[in-house]
């Protein structure tokens, strides 16, 4: 995904006092400091080296469903892997994107739990999707997804690792984070005889020497949440200072990934 540079303006409070831009998912705000993220952190491609090694491990290829799709960069990643892909997103300023992305995809324009695919998929993947769900319907959101498996499939559910330096500054802002151990413990105890779970954690680290790029990554950081109160800029400058600075004027932040994976027991 390719845009311009972020401009470094905030949202002036009372006084001119700079605050954290509060994104709208859909702007063209989010997507620039979406694109300074990508561009200065390995996760996309350490993801993608998990999911290629899964995708060869699969016994069957058939559906691929990629659920949450986004602009279809993921998606178009297995166009050649697979022999039929479907693409779940509900949102209209995306799927545009991941029409050209992916022509061969089928595309469907609702949420998670409204959306049903047609057959049972081999690979179901769910990227960075449960950050934008109230955490008291993962359970069902995740149910819904894992009635897409096949009996020979799996499903693979991506967030944070909750002990990243990311998911700590956000704690510190916002003092929520996000933990894929309670929901898989919640799925096992209602599905545990069905599905097998397991938590894998993919290591990735973010690299910014401008103060201005660390600045907007960590404003993107801090959107995974709605921002309730305003937060001043100088703290976040301050906090990366103390927290993500090295002695070389580098900041660097971890933040690895948890994968969910459930598998339909024998």
């Amino acid at each position: 995904m390719e845009h311009d540079m972020p401009s470094t303006e905030c949202d002036a409070g009372p006084g001119g006092a700079e605050f954290v831009r509060d994104f709208d998912s859909r702007g063209e705000d989010y997507h620039r400091a979406f694109a300074v993220f990508l561009a200065h952190t390995d996760q996309k491609v350490r993801l993608k080296g998990w999911i290629d090694e899964a995708v060869a491990g699969l016994p069957r290829r058939g559906t691929f469903l990629d659920a949450g799709a986004g602009t279809g960069q993921v998606t178009a990643w297995y166009a050649d892997a697979f022999e039929a892909m479907i693409a779940i997103e509900p949102n209209p300023s995306l799927r545009e994107e991941l029409a050209r992305a992916c022509p061969a995809a089928e595309v469907v324009p609702a949420g998670l739990m409204e959306a049903g695919p047609p057959r049972p998929c081999d690979l179901v993947l769910c990227s960075h999707v449960f950050y934008y769900i109230e955490p008291d319907e993962w359970l069902a959101n995740l149910e819904a997804l894992a009635a897409w498996v096949g009996e020979r499939g799996m499903l693979a559910l991506i967030l944070q690792n909750p002990r990243t330096d990311c998911m700590r500054m956000l704690r510190h802002f916002t003092g929520r984070a996000f933990d894929l151990e309670g929901l898989r413990s919640a799925f096992d105890a209602r599905h545990g005889s069905r599905f097998e779970g397991r938590i894998e954690t993919v290591p990735a680290t973010i690299a910014a020497a401008d103060p201005a790029d660390a600045y907007t990554i960590a404003e993107f950081v801090l959107n995974v949440l709605p921002i309730p109160t305003p937060i001043p800029r100088a703290d976040v400058e301050r906090y990366l200072d103390r927290h993500a600075r090295g002695a070389d004027g580098v900041h660097r932040l971890t933040c690895d990934q948890d994968v969910l994976v459930l598998r339909p027991r024998a």
